[in-house]
This record gives C-alpha cells, sequence and structure tokens, in this order.
C-alpha cells in the first residue's frame, strides 16, 4: 500500500489523493453550515459504504474512473479529514460573537 498517489492509475490503491482535499472540504462545508458532527459523520459513512459497492461494478468503475474500489486505507483517512474539516468548521463559528464555546463535537446545539 502506498502512502500518496502520484498518478491516477494511484488513486485507489494510495491513503491520501486528490479526493482526500475534497472530502476536507465537504468536512469544512459541513461544520460551516452548522451540521452536527454525528449527523454529518453519518452521511459521509453513507457516502463510502456507497462509493465502496458502486466502484465494485462495470458502472460505477467508469463513473468514477477508477479500476475498482478504493483500499480501506483511503477511506480511513477521507473519514478523518472529512472529521477534522467538520471539526475546523465548527470551531470557526464558535468564535462568532455571542456563540458559546463547546467542548466537543459530541455536545449539543445551545
Amino acid at each position: 500500500m502506498k502512502l500518496l498517489a502520484f498518478t491516477k492509475a494511484e488513486q485507489n490503491e494510495a491513503a491520501i489523493d486528490p479526493w482526500t482535499a475534497v472530502h476536507l472540504a465537504a468536512g469544512l462545508m459541513s461544520g460551516l453550515m452548522g451540521f452536527s458532527f454525528l449527523g454529518s459523520m453519518l452521511a459521509a459513512g453513507t457516502y463510502e459504504a456507497f462509493e465502496q459497492a458502486f466502484e465494485r461494478a462495470e458502472l460505477g468503475q467508469r463513473v468514477f474512473n477508477t479500476s475498482g474500489p478504493e483500499n480501506l486505507a483511503n477511506v480511513a483517512v477521507d473519514m478523518l479529514v472529512f472529521a477534522g474539516g467538520n471539526w475546523l468548521g465548527q470551531r470557526w463559528n464558535a468564535t462568532a460573537p455571542g456563540a458559546s464555546m463547546r467542548w466537543g463535537p459530541w455536545s449539543p446545539k445551545p
């Protein structure tokens, strides 16, 4: 297993590929929009499960232009950076005047 993908052919074989940045941005967006951490992670996990199943079929490989599904390290990194993006977005929102700081992503919104 590779850590970094340097070519398109390596993207589903490496833990980190250009799509990692997309997952970070999507997590950041969910946090900035005020989506809960748990709800965001459930949505991201559902997407990853769908992607795994879809990329195993020929149609999915054509749509995503891949030769098969992502390896588990890639899925794990995608989920971790999504979670980090959501956390960063929520931390940013917490700096607004009058916003209360929360102790963690599991805390209820005020």
